[in-house]
């Protein structure tokens, strides 16, 4: 049985997998601008024709694989989340444990998010794919320090504000640490990022307070 006939008697969620897996591949070697169709398909072991059936282009199979990705991602912080103590503080504490993990520090992966972020302004349905698993991640950091808040006691605190700005902390040390691994260590990573929620307890919350007019 040929490659192509094994991939038609699958399952469409094993199938699309299959492919969202050759992308992420042909991303990591070849860049969003060199990763066609064709090179997916040769990599899936499959036809151009094949792929059309279950997508309208590039575009969508790109965000299909980028949304898998930050699947896996939100997945892993969720379950070290979990397994932690239930108070909002334990929690950030697995968060950037979670964040600073091998898995995630990949240098392969790290290829496939400069691809994604490469095509965000161009492939629209990229784009759609971006804003919600940021919205995804800045949410889920918005709500554990709106907690954190309640239960110090924080008054008119803007959590959401405070997502930004810890995000893309996290954000920043994720490329340097892709871009450069002997900058810092992971453990170093976390001891920024809880140094960054030492701070709002000291006092730096005031930075993230609601005043008139805003």
């Amino acid at each position: 049985m040929t490659q192509e006939a094994r991939y038609s008697r699958m399952v469409p969620e094993l199938r699309k997998a299959n492919l969202v897996e050759a992308t992420l591949v042909c991303l990591k070697r070849h860049g969003f601008q060199g990763a066609s169709i064709r090179k997916i398909s040769a990599e899936a072991g499959v036809s151009v024709g094949l792929i059309s059936h279950h997508y309208s282009g590039k575009d969508e199979l790109v965000a299909e694989a980028y949304m898998a990705v930050t699947g896996r991602v939100m997945g892993l912080i969720r379950e070290a989340m979990a397994q932690a103590a239930p108070n909002a503080r334990e929690r950030l504490s697995a968060f950037f444990r979670a964040s600073f993990c091998a898995e995630l520090l990949d240098p392969q992966l790290l290829d496939a998010w400069l691809a994604f972020w490469g095509a965000v302004k161009t492939a629209e349905a990229i784009n759609q794919v971006h804003d919600h698993s940021y919205g995804e991640y800045r949410n889920e950091l918005g709500r554990l320090l709106a907690e954190l808040a309640a239960e110090e006691g924080w008054q008119a605190f803007n959590a959401d504000l405070a997502a930004i700005s810890l995000s893309a902390l996290l954000d920043g040390l994720w490329l340097e640490s892709g871009l450069n691994p002997g900058t810092f260590t992971p453990e170093q990573g976390v001891q920024i990022c809880e140094a960054w929620v030492d701070g709002l307890q000291a006092g730096g919350r005031r930075r993230f307070t609601l005043t008139e007019g805003c």
